[in-house]
């Protein structure tokens, strides 16, 4: 009896310190996303600061005399860490220009560190191959102590994200074991206690699913004296390891720090605002998630990351339709409050008729009807004052109608000029062959040779259609298992081995991207416009549902990655 006491105690103690602790986040929360926001208000501010260093670096390297070799690579090793937060391809150019220095002055080291350089811009962008690749050319005898533990993480890190961005659990797997062995030999080439030291061991522990310890050493450092880029980094992590353990209070708060550091750092390649929108939205709060998505969107842009982009696209739609949603149901509460108002109207119009007629037995009759006459007036004045409210409304709701139908028209147009754009490109190749065929008629092989070799127009369109099946798989990852439901079992449609998608199904993944003209499909695909109705009659012929109800049936069954 005593131990049991002694358990429950204990138990209390720690549901009343987890109540606690999470009271505490939700009264921080508020005061924290203010913040951010005024942060991100002064964007602007942190930015300039940033491209006021990079112009001092820049017209230190001017001023160098072109025999310094050593001090040029210094000042575009310099220019590189300052670029590789802010603008990717800034970047990579000076990552370049201290490669090419290095190799100059033929010192493996400094060719060692700008290979790290290179591999560590490639991964922000989600070059994972490039970036594997620029790590396999370095030594590792070569390498200085000092960026050892960067070497091992780079690689680290590269699988991580591979693992993160693999669809087949085999190969997910195998990345996260590799990913495992590099982490750990950071660790043991960084000294005990450093940043990087204490947030790899974290970092180890978070992956392993020991939350505690993860936590116990992630807020340690944040007593520590830590530049933005670290306090960021450490409060990201905090951030993920809260919101696996469904504690989104403190997810959302510690996903805010990171973002406020991130913003002050003029660091564009932030996942921590995608994260925090993300769950912003999760839990209703969809102005603060709008405008933190916005954002999230135009440092993708600025900074070109493809994969964030990525990760935006596929919440920036979910924010705007929640908000169109809640746009309709406030339409929808005025107008039963004008119902309202109305039904109120008309019984006060019984009641007045009741008072009158009580009224005309005290007065004389010209009297109480004369009084009721301006009664009615008035009423019917408040009437129309209300009728005009109503018809402004109504217009007020076809303007949004409006808007919202010529939003769906310009994705349509918009994707339909992409594709267009594409095969204008090709037609330029066509041109490329009328080229080659007058050096043949002018006997000038080599030449022709040499035009020919450059270009393979069907393999450009394969691959363009290749990245278009690719990037609609990430979006609808169940497209094809959802499509094989509304088809008979002995039609289904088996992909040949290497295939992400065949034509019918890349016909009607343009119609459930909202792309439902024969014609313009026709357009996109390279197909003429009889063969897009003869495939589209072919599977609506083979599905288990009516002909004319399957595109929406399929549209409305398909869904969205989350």
């Amino acid at each position: 009896m005593k131990t049991f006491f002694v358990i429950f105690s204990q138990l209390s103690f720690i549901a009343l310190l987890n109540f606690y602790t999470i009271n505490v986040a939700q009264a921080q929360n508020n005061s924290i996303i203010k913040e951010l926001q005024q942060t991100l208000d002064s964007s602007h501010f942190y930015d300039q600061n940033k491209r006021k260093t990079l112009k001092i670096l820049k017209d230190r390297l001017e001023q160098l005399s072109s025999d310094d070799l050593t001090a040029k690579f210094n000042l575009n090793n310099q220019l590189f860490d300052q670029y590789k937060v802010f603008k990717s391809d800034s970047a990579y150019y000076y990552g370049l220009k201290a490669k090419d220095i290095a190799f100059k002055l033929n010192d493996s080291l400094l060719i060692s560190k700008a290979y790290l350089n290179m591999s560590d811009i490639a991964i922000s962008v989600g070059m994972y191959k490039e970036a594997l690749d620029f790590l396999q050319k370095i030594n590792v005898d070569y390498v200085r102590d000092i960026d050892k533990p960067i070497y091992y993480g780079l690689y680290g890190r590269c699988y991580s994200d591979m693992a993160e961005y693999s669809g087949l659990p085999d190969f997910s797997r195998k990345y996260n074991e590799h990913a495992r062995y590099y982490r750990e030999e950071t660790v043991n080439l960084t000294e005990k206690g450093t940043f990087f030291n204490v947030f790899m061991v974290a970092y180890n522990d978070f992956s392993d699913g020991e939350f505690n310890s993860a936590i116990k050493n992630l807020k340690l450092l944040l007593t520590k004296d830590l530049d933005l880029g670290e306090r960021a980094l450490t409060n990201y992590i905090l951030g993920e390891i809260y919101q696996r353990q469904h504690l989104d209070d403190l997810a959302e708060y510690h996903y805010a720090q990171a973002a406020i550091s991130d913003v002050k750092n003029s660091t564009k390649e932030s996942l921590a605002i995608i994260k925090l929108s993300e769950l912003l939205f999760l839990n209703k709060k969809l102005e603060p998630a709008s405008s933190l998505i916005q954002k999230a969107y135009q440092d993708a842009k600025f900074y070109g990351a493809q994969q964030r982009k990525l990760q935006v696209g596929a919440v920036l739609p979910l924010i705007e339709d929640e908000i169109v949603k809640n746009i309709e149901m406030e339409r929808k509460r005025l107008y039963w409050q004008y119902i309202g108002v109305v039904v109120f109207l008309v019984i006060m119009i019984l009641f007045s008729s009741i008072i009158f007629i009580q009224y005309k037995k005290l007065q004389k009759a010209r009297g109480s009807i004369s009084k009721a006459h301006t009664k009615l007036k008035e009423t019917h004045a408040q009437l129309l004052i209300v009728n005009k409210q109503l018809k402004k409304r109504n217009l007020e709701i076809e303007k949004v109608n409006y808007r919202l139908s010529e939003a769906n028209k310009i994705k349509e147009e918009y994707l339909g000029f992409f594709f267009t754009e594409y095969d204008n490109i090709f037609e330029k190749f066509n041109d490329l062959t009328s080229d080659i065929e007058k050096s043949l008629e002018l006997e000038e092989y080599k030449k022709a040779s040499y035009q020919l070799s450059r270009y393979d127009l069907k393999k450009e369109k394969e691959k363009l259609l290749q990245n278009f099946d690719t990037a609609f798989i990430e979006l609808f990852p169940n497209y094809i298992t959802e499509f094989n439901s509304l088809i008979k079992p002995e039609n289904q449609i088996q992909l040949k081995e290497g295939q992400t998608l065949n034509k019918e199904l890349r016909i009607f993944a343009l119609i459930r991207l909202g792309v439902k003209h024969n014609d313009k499909i026709a357009q996109i695909l390279g197909y003429s416009v009889n063969s897009i109705y003869a495939y589209k009659s072919k599977i609506r012929n083979m599905s288990i549902v009516k002909n004319e109800d399957f595109d929406q049936k399929l549209i409305d069954n398909t869904t969205i990655k989350v």
